[in-house]
């Protein structure tokens, strides 16, 4: 090797050690200031919610580290207790994986259920979009309900709230209306496209229910799916002054008030507006008590209310004593009455069971983080918004009919839809959502803070 070779080559090893050693230094020095300055650890090369030695997600029981750990978990404890809150906290708790898998198995229920169950000729064991619909909403409570409770000290929390609450829901949402309108507009009268008698306006507005609930229709079955997120926006307005102008105090026996009102809503509009109305599933005051539920849940977690070795088994049972008292009301014999006031809380109670089940560490959390399950929670969004759209045009422009399983044919052009809705739900996330998502999530917390009544 020629001399001149040989120089160049050490000197390029002789700089990377010599930035090797250098960047342990500037770690330890930012380790040394962090730990000074705020009493938390400086993490890098982890992911946020990983431990220091290896990256395991527990915090307070990490395997390998050790005494390491635990003293660090004290210094976070004592320092979080003991001092005035002067600066803005990090928060240390981890991604809950196992809830992802659970929202993308509602999400296959919902597939299941407008696919192969809530058509003519479906099957009954697959109408199963009404336990997603309660999930969903108990999922909702819980996390939203969660990130108020843990982000709310920031002095820009409500701008920093909206905007990314905009840019996560509100424009794949009016681009989905406004493509499925073009479309129907493009197709012009069919018999196959009825009930098209909500304006567009309502859909871009989100206040869609309330024509929902005076015409007594779900309206265009394109968009029929879309009511849930309308009454979860409607949450998402009223859901941060709530927790922000309660006293931590007074918060569960608020979150309780809410519940029965709720049911004393239920009570009033059943009777009259008939048991087949829509009030009572559409509008947020008559459903606001499934929201609700979930968020008391995000309390109990979070102020350590609940024990494993005394309420896991309980939490585990929840949903199976929800479904048989769910069954009880459906066959009570009373027109459905019963079931319309009941049936909401009870599976939302059974829901929330089941998700803080997960969420303290059941065995069964590990079947959540599942790929497959984490696929379809990524994209569950856009194929919602999508997937019946989907379904409807297959069958319409194939076979001139709305969706139906009484034929073979139509059962293989269902299952043709399938995997379409799914491919188009990805393309919608990808190219839109998660951009736009990103995008919201550049607006930061500030470091400033202020007391909230809710802190009191």
């Amino acid at each position: 090797m020629p001399q001149r070779e040989r120089e160049i080559r050490e000197a390029y090893w002789s700089a990377f050690i010599s930035l090797g050693r250098i960047n342990r230094l500037i770690t330890r020095l930012l380790r040394s200031c962090c730990v000074a300055a705020t009493g938390r650890a400086y993490v890098t090369s982890r992911a946020k919610g990983q431990c220091r030695c290896c990256g395991c997600a527990r915090l307070t029981e990490c395997t390998r580290g050790g005494a390491t750990v635990a003293a660090m978990s004290l210094v976070l404890t004592t320092t979080t207790d003991a001092a005035p809150l002067t600066h803005a906290p990090v928060s240390t708790e981890p991604r809950i994986v196992a809830l992802d898998g659970l929202r993308g198995l509602m999400t296959l229920f919902v597939l299941l259920s407008h696919y192969f169950g809530e058509i003519e000729g479906g099957l009954r064991p697959f109408m199963v979009g009404w336990i997603a619909v309660d999930m969903f909403f108990v999922l909702s409570g819980f996390l939203v309900g969660n990130l108020i409770l843990d982000k709310m000290h920031h002095r820009n929390f409500l701008t920093v709230f909206y905007i990314r609450r905009a840019c996560r829901t509100v424009p794949v949402y009016i681009g989905c209306v406004l493509l499925i309108f073009g479309v129907v507009h493009l197709l012009g009268p069919r018999s196959w496209i009825t009930n098209h008698t909500i304006p567009l306006w309502s859909y871009l507005t989100f206040t869609q229910t309330f024509f929902m609930a005076q015409q007594n229709s779900m309206g265009l079955y394109w968009l029929a799916p879309t009511w849930t997120l309308a009454v979860e926006e409607h949450f998402y307005l009223v859901a941060p002054a709530f927790l922000l102008l309660t006293p931590r105090r007074y918060l569960a026996a608020a979150l309780v008030v809410v519940i029965l009102m709720a049911l004393c809503v239920r009570i009033w509009l059943v009777p009259v507006c008939g048991a087949g109305g829509l009030h009572h599933l559409v509008l947020l005051p008559a459903r606001m008590d499934t929201i609700a539920i979930g968020i008391l849940a995000a309390v109990m977690w979070k102020r350590g209310l609940l024990d494993w070795a005394r309420h896991g088994r309980a939490l585990r049972v929840a949903p199976i004593g929800a479904a048989v008292l769910i069954a009880a009301l459906k066959h009570a014999g009373d027109a459905g009455v019963l079931f319309n006031l009941f049936a909401g809380p009870v599976a939302a109670l059974g829901c929330a069971g089941f998700l803080l089940a997960l969420v303290m560490g059941a065995p069964e959390a590990a079947r959540y983080h599942a790929p497959f399950l984490r696929f379809f929670s990524r994209t569950s969004y856009s194929i919602y918004l999508t997937h019946v759209m989907i379904l409807c045009l297959m069958h319409g422009l194939l076979l001139n009919a709305k969706p139906a399983l009484h034929t073979g044919v139509q059962w293989v052009v269902t299952l043709a839809a399938l995997p379409l809705a799914v491919g188009a739900g990805y393309l919608l996330t990808r190219i839109f959502e998660e951009p736009l998502t990103a995008w919201g999530r550049s607006f930061k917390w500030s470091a400033d803070v202020v007391e909230r009544p809710a802190q009191r």
